[in-house]
């Protein structure tokens, strides 16, 4: 009935989400502990945990809530937070963001370290694409991760949890079957000790839920969208399975787990490629010459 309250389906409370798949309604506090406790349950899949977790922290809604999600855990993941930020250099939108992310650090007293392009790379991203014709979410992901590991090692940071959540995972299941490649299903498969562990701690939860969680943490800030974004693939993928969600509930749910289950049943078919030491910069790579050194043009008389 239209205008009808609902009631938690675990409690009396008023609910404030509801599961469109199963029917089921949460109140804030079991909504909380719903994500939680899959959150817990993925970190806990890790077997012995190191002393530290580092944080992909950008200050966007995944990043903070997931970072106020392990605050919150602290009792049952007994480990040190370092939150993680990279500032890739875009004017006019990422100063509001790590402005947020500074006062989010603040407010759940984890520990904050930001590095930038223009520490490693000389360029920021604005700069960077002047010079190049490569769509900026390609250059971005391929230059940030890199400073993410930079910045790990630099304070010996052997796992890395990200804010990827289950419609990014639904998102990336079908972008590689559009492009037909298996291999991409494995993507930063190759092993290198120098290279951090990377888990995903949201990879069963959705993005409704992780905007909500924020919202309810009273961290959630309505950022600016960065303007890079309109060029991506992804956001065309987002629109098209929003609009499959809501018209068949679940479909996110199972593209992700889709993902996994491609991901388990393939591992030992699909021939991974060796990473072998880049020869400019020493890196981890899949080449000669690394990704990153490739896309900013280095040389060995530079």
């Amino acid at each position: 009935m239209a205008g009808e309250v609902r009631t938690c389906s675990s409690c009396a409370e008023k609910a404030v989400f509801v599961d469109r798949e199963s029917g089921t309604h949460l109140c804030s506090r079991h909504l909380k502990e719903s994500v939680e406790t899959r959150v817990l349950a993925r970190i806990l899949q890790e077997g012995q945990l190191p002393g530290i977790i580092g944080v992909a922290f950008s200050g966007g809604k995944d990043s903070t809530a997931l970072l106020a999600a392990l605050a919150n855990l602290k009792e049952k993941i007994p480990v040190r937070l370092i939150a993680l930020t990279v500032d890739e250099g875009i004017n006019g939108y990422r100063e509001e963001t790590i402005s947020h992310a500074r006062e989010v650090c603040t407010i759940l007293g984890v520990e904050h370290r930001i590095i930038t392009f223009s520490e490693i790379y000389g360029e920021t991203l604005d700069e960077i694409m002047r010079t190049t014709n490569r769509k900026a979410c390609t250059v971005c992901g391929i230059l940030r991760r890199r400073a993410l590991e930079v910045l790990a090692e630099k304070e010996g940071i052997r796992l890395i949890a990200t804010g990827h959540n289950q419609d990014d995972h639904a998102q990336t299941t079908l972008m590689n079957a559009l492009s037909a490649d298996i291999k991409k299903v494995f993507a930063g498969s190759g092993h290198s000790t120098r290279f951090a562990h990377r888990i995903k701690p949201f990879a069963a939860v959705s993005e409704r839920e992780a905007s909500l969680y924020a919202i309810l943490a009273g961290l959630f800030n309505d950022l600016p969208e960065c303007p890079y974004a309109g060029d991506a693939l992804r956001g065309e993928i987002r629109m098209l399975l929003n609009q499959f969600e809501q018209e068949h509930p679940g479909s996110m749910r199972n593209l992700a787990q889709a993902e996994e289950e491609i991901r388990t049943r393939l591992r030992d078919k699909v021939e991974i490629t060796p990473l072998e030491n880049c020869r400019i910069c020493g890196w981890p790579g899949s080449g000669e010459i690394c990704q990153v050194c490739s896309l900013i043009k280095k040389n060995e008389t530079r």
